[in-house]
């Protein structure tokens, strides 16, 4: 849920804070007061890309910050992105007058796509637009899919294994049906082939033979080290000789007891560095320079190298290129005969992925009944009581989610065929079966934030009234937004806020607050006889408030 939003700069809003609460609510305000801007920002925390245009005239930056409820999918989702959960989702969005914008979730920096995996368990956002997109018949498994609260998902996943399968076979046949397979195309990937046929390496066993060449390569230099090394502190005048000679001197003084514990001391410092000497000098002598070995270890590197820059950088390239020319030689070579092969993979592909299409449309037909039941009950409350609907299934090419194209038709009035939605239903009808749609979908998702702008178009009188009930049923279990412009609409909600827009200084503002039970009546009054609230507009909204 929903529960504070926070606006600062944005288009024609100056600042405004704003509290919601369970149940349903209102937002209403004259045309242009700014309800729409009220959307815009909640897009913008749902990861909606930012526009310099969004900042208000004269800002730096325009601010959006809203708290939500956490719930189990979003904690998921965070711990995925190691951020911290608590017991308030807060996700602030700064939009900069350069059009630059940053997201912070639970003040951590994010980026947008990471805003984008927790936006759809958020709000369900319905506008004007979404509203037109059920005419777009590419919609409708989508819509239905919702319903179902995608109960074909391991089905789909499994028909997809089969079907992507078939795909990539019938690519493989389609290439190799179109390959120039001369005697000099033959050739050319066998010589490929053969330079990297007894490519035998890991990357690790590359990284050791490159260690060991750089540490080959600077065995000169090392020896000149070590010889200065020893020089140093080996020879007679070397540090270890001097030393030696200190800790002589300093014995003939051990016998006195404040020097006794300073000789031990001096004493175990001096045998702990030459044991450390005599390390390194071993450590160096273990080093043996083969000049064989380094010609051998340089020729062997180019070649890899060679072989690194041709087919990629990582020996898995190597190996999946080693593959393939194997594939295309023997294709060149066998080529009726893989082709063969190819088509019998091909069709068990295809068979495999038509029998889990048929399950999938068995599915889909046997949910659409049931779809097609609870959508015409909901119609009814929205006097829409002789209108029906179909969830016509055709047969189709195999595509990436089954063999259906799925429409949905209606008959709208009694004896009336059955048409496409967009050949049929007035923008009224429109809004109330997707208000219905809403109503028997919310149920089954994890989101319990559902905005509704204007869905109420296209209406008025008693089915304005029964929009307005049907969303208060809808916020009985859910967090129910509505900008509307219907008195009809905004009387049966729990809350009731205003958008108000004031010029002042040549400056347009627009703020949004809550409304006690006068000023509510005031707003009624206002939505039901215009600008100017007679007395008649008054007790008329008291009436309609108290039902």
């Amino acid at each position: 849920m929903l529960k504070s939003l926070f606006i600062s700069s944005f288009v024609i809003i100056d600042q405004t804070q704003v509290d919601f609460e369970e149940g349903m609510t209102a937002l209403t305000g004259e045309t242009g007061a700014g309800k729409s801007i009220i959307i815009n920002a909640l897009e913008q925390l749902c990861g909606a890309r930012a526009s310099s245009s969004l900042v208000r005239k004269g800002a730096k930056k325009a601010v959006i910050e809203g708290v939500f409820d956490m719930n189990d999918h979003i904690g998921l989702i965070l711990d995925k992105l190691n951020i911290e959960a608590d017991d308030d989702l807060i996700i602030t969005k700064e939009i900069m007058d350069n059009g630059r914008s940053t997201i912070k979730i639970n003040y951590r920096t994010v980026t947008n796509s990471a805003l984008k995996q927790i936006a759809p368990f958020l709000l369900d956002i319905h506008s004007q637009y979404q509203t037109q997109e059920i005419f777009n018949v590419k919609n409708h498994l989508k819509i239905l899919q919702s319903f179902m609260n995608h109960q074909d998902d391991a089905l789909l996943s499994e028909y997809q294994k089969h079907y992507f399968e078939y795909k990539k076979i019938s690519q493989k046949i389609k290439k190799l049906e179109q390959e120039d397979l001369s005697d000099e195309r033959i050739e050319y990937y066998q010589k490929q082939y053969d330079e990297l046929k007894d490519f035998e390496y890991t990357d690790e066993i590359i990284d050791s033979l490159e260690d060991e060449l750089t540490m080959m390569k600077n065995y000169e230099s090392m020896h000149g080290y070590m010889t200065a090394f020893n020089e140093a502190m080996s020879e007679r005048q070397g540090a270890l000789s001097r030393i030696n000679d200190a800790l002589s001197a300093l014995g003939h003084m051990s016998d006195n007891e404040t020097f006794s514990s300073l000789y031990d001391e001096f004493y175990n410092e001096y045998y702990s560095m030459q044991d450390i000497v005599d390390r390194i000098e071993t450590a160096f002598d273990s080093i043996d320079f083969d000049e064989y070995r380094f010609n051998e270890l340089q020729e062997e590197l180019f070649t890899i190298h060679r072989l690194q820059r041709k087919y990629g950088y990582s020996c898995d390239d190597i190996y999946q290129a080693q593959t393939d020319l194997k594939e295309k030689l023997d294709a060149s070579l066998n080529r009726e005969d893989v082709l063969a092969d190819l088509n019998n993979q091909k069709e068990h592909a295809y068979q495999d992925a038509y029998m889990i299409a048929e399950k999938l449309t068995a599915l889909r037909n046997e949910q659409g009944i049931i779809f097609v039941d609870a959508l015409e009950k909901e119609l009814q409350d929205l006097y829409l009581p002789n209108a029906k609907l179909k969830v016509d299934i055709q047969e189709c090419d195999l595509n990436d989610v089954g063999k259906d194209d799925i429409t949905f038709v209606v008959s709208m009035n009694k004896g009336q065929a059955f048409t496409p939605l967009n050949e049929t239903a007035s923008g009224g009808e429109i809004s109330r079966l997707m208000l219905a749609i809403k109503t028997i979908t919310m149920s089954k998702t994890d989101i319990n934030t559902l905005v509704f702008d204007e869905i109420d178009t296209g209406v008025s009188g008693k089915v304005a009234d029964a929009i307005g009930q049907k969303m208060h049923s809808i916020a009985l279990n859910n967090q129910v937004l509505c900008i509307t412009h219907l008195p009809q609409v905004a009387i049966h909600a729990d809350y009731h806020y205003a958008i108000k827009k004031q010029t002042q200084d040549e400056e347009t503002y627009s703020s949004l607050a809550v409304l006690n039970e006068d000023e509510r009546i005031e707003e009624i009054a206002k939505m039901l006889s215009g600008d100017v609230i007679t007395p008649e507009a008054i007790e008329n909204a008291k009436r309609l408030l108290q039902g």
